[in-house]
């Protein structure tokens, strides 16, 4: 990812990062924001969302969508590229009407002693949230790492979705984490909405509802592999 995004974006960081504040971007203005409707039209959102949110418009310029201070730095998701931004226009299961909507391709940094790296990259992602303000991580502590959850959408019929990053308490490095259950391969974890994933004795332990309402529940735990950074259902 190009590192000139990275640094534009830092500015944000001091002044929450919503589009009101115009960051400047890496070419020097201080907004690529568009409004044509040619370009509106073209970020329609795709379903689910298309019949409950309405685009108002995109724009360009790196915003910081999520962000949380670490014991060893600063750990934040930043738009890149063309971001659309909407509202929702119908209550739903994803949201209420006039949540705010943003969808678009971002990257998770990771701010260590000055450096500045990119941990992932989230493509065509989505969030849906009550405020414009960024979002924080959920934060599991272990004995050897720190776990972060982020969380795009704030509720859903079947559970939260999250993305899980890891930050290595003794040398600070910091690595997307992802699961896997079987064969199977996820880069995010489901979890009912009552039920934050918890440490229990260096395990991690995930309820997940199998249907809506008031469906079956499955608990998982879930071993680290540091070799692979990945947490494995036993």
């Amino acid at each position: 990812m190009v590192l000139s995004s990275i640094v534009a974006v830092s500015i944000l960081l001091s002044g929450c990062g919503t589009e009101s504040d115009k960051p400047i971007d890496k070419t020097g203005n201080t907004s690529t924001e568009t409004n044509k409707r040619d370009e509106i039209k073209s970020h329609t959102p795709d379903s689910p969302y298309a019949n409950v949110v309405k685009i108002d418009t995109n724009q360009e310029n790196p915003t910081v969508r999520a962000r949380i201070d670490t014991d060893n730095g600063e750990l934040y998701v930043v738009s890149e590229g063309k971001e659309a931004i909407g509202h929702v226009t119908t209550p739903s299961v994803l949201g209420k009407e006039s949540d705010f909507f943003y969808q678009g391709n971002y990257s998770v940094i990771y701010k260590h002693n000055e450096d500045q790296k990119e941990i992932k990259e989230l493509q065509d992602l989505v969030f849906i949230q009550p405020s414009d303000q960024p979002i924080s991580f959920e934060k599991i502590s272990f004995e050897a790492m720190d776990v972060f959850l982020l969380t795009p959408e704030y509720t859903s019929s079947r559970g939260y979705n999250s993305y899980a990053f890891g930050i290595d308490k003794k040398s600070g490095e910091a690595f997307a984490i992802t699961f896997k259950n079987a064969e199977k391969v996820q880069d995010t974890i489901n979890y009912e909405k009552v039920s934050i994933p918890v440490n229990k004795s260096e395990k991690l332990v995930v309820t997940t509802r199998n249907t809506e309402g008031q469906g079956d529940t499955l608990t998982t735990e879930y071993s680290f592999n540091k070799d692979s950074k990945q947490f494995v259902a036993e």
